[in-house]
């Protein structure tokens, strides 16, 4: 094969490839433009309308164990909600939706202190306090010894956010909370077909703490069966064992040396009669 025919085939195998890309690309715009857009605007449709109502209403929610990690915390208040669709504080074309945001805070008057002892311990606590987008100040002391000495000054005032994102590639939406419950961090994502009103409501519920059924553990039905066996298993188990303890029972009284004799007999296979 000559040089030009060469040329000639990796021509036509680099425009192949990007006929191939350009098609993925019109499937998944035409994916998202028939199936996600319109499930997006109907989030935002939802999560707006509920902002503007708790906004107007003012109801107070309180969360009395909001982490064990600071008890110092005591009761918060969930307050102050707000939505964007930019990630700031406004809104996109509404033709165009990757994400929505709801976002609130946790909080409570003033601030509570602490010190820390360590390196490692300052560090790790200045990176949690930091992820979680706490409001806290801190600042080395002066200790006893050479160990590093830090004190924390952390204000009641935790934010919260529920983020609807839109995985393009994967096309599905990605649901993302920040912060809820005990600084945690929980995602998972649907298919379009999956966001119904039902699912909404179900955000809904959970954000305003009436219930936790969003984010219960899910088993599948093969896990689930798994699990059924080995109690099945282990119940079998224990009933034998009961059968063993009354056949011992039924047994006595017999001399001490004489159930060793017949334990170790059994062990080794039992007695053999003989005709």
């Amino acid at each position: 094969m000559g040089v030009l025919e060469q040329l000639r085939g990796q021509v036509h195998g680099k425009q192949d490839d990007e006929l191939g890309q350009q098609h993925i690309e019109q499937e998944l715009a035409a994916r998202y433009k028939d199936a996600i857009l319109p499930k997006m605007q109907s989030i935002f449709v939802f999560m707006k309308e509920m902002v503007e109502h708790l906004t107007y209403l003012e109801q107070s929610i309180f969360i009395d164990d909001y982490s064990s990690k600071y008890p110092q915390l005591g009761r918060l208040i969930q307050t102050d909600y707000k939505i964007n669709t930019d990630g700031i504080i406004g809104y996109v074309d509404p033709g165009k939706l990757m994400q929505i945001n709801v976002s609130f805070f946790c909080l409570s008057e003033g601030a509570f202190s602490y010190n820390l002892q360590g390196k490692s311990l300052i560090e790790q606590e200045v990176a949690f306090l930091s992820a979680h987008k706490v409001p806290f100040e801190w600042k080395y002391f002066q200790g006893v010894g050479a160990v590093q000495n830090a004190s924390f000054i952390v204000t009641r005032k935790i934010p919260v956010r529920f983020k609807f994102e839109v995985d393009y590639v994967a096309s599905n939406i990605k649901i993302l909370i920040n912060n809820h419950e005990n600084f945690g961090v929980y995602k998972k994502s649907f298919a379009p077909e999956q966001i119904d009103d039902d699912l909404l409501d179900e955000v809904a519920r959970f954000m305003l703490r009436q219930d936790s059924d969003f984010i219960r553990l899910e088993i599948s039905s093969e896990h689930r069966n798994r699990i059924r066996r080995k109690l099945e298993e282990t119940r079998q188990e224990y009933e034998a064992w009961l059968s063993q303890i009354h056949r011992d029972e039924a047994l006595a009284p017999q001399s001490a040396e004489r159930r060793k004799v017949g334990k170790l007999f059994k062990a080794l296979g039992g007695f053999k009669k003989h005709k």
